[in-house]
C-alpha cells in the first residue's frame, strides 16, 4: 500500500512500503535568487536495520549514495558523483 505523506506545490512524500521502510520524496527547494534545485531522495531499509539512501539533484546533476547506520547517527557515502 502506497501512503501519502506529504504534498505542496513544490512537491511530496510518500511511503511505497512501510514494512520494508521504502521511502522517496521530491522538492524543489528555492534559496535566494539561485535557480530552484530539484531534489528527489529515495530511502530503503536492509534486512540488518540499517538503510541506504539515494539523492539526486537534477539542477546541478549531483547524485549521493549513503549507507546509514541502524541507529541513524552515522553512515558513509557510497558514491558522490555530478553527471
Amino acid at each position: 500500500m502506497i501512503k501519502i505523506n506529504c504534498t505542496t506545490k513544490a512537491g511530496g512524500s510518500v511511503t511505497l512500503n512501510k514494512r520494508h521502510g521504502v521511502t522517496v520524496s521530491y522538492a524543489v527547494a528555492t534559496v535566494g535568487d539561485m535557480v530552484p534545485a530539484e531534489i528527489l531522495q529515495a530511502w530503503a531499509k536492509l534486512r540488518d536495520g540499517s538503510s541506504v539512501q539515494f539523492f539526486l539533484n537534477r539542477e546541478t546533476g549531483l547524485i549521493v549514495v549513503d549507507h546509514i547506520a541502524k541507529n541513524g547517527q552515522c553512515g558513509v557515502e557510497i558514491v558522490r558523483t555530478k553527471l
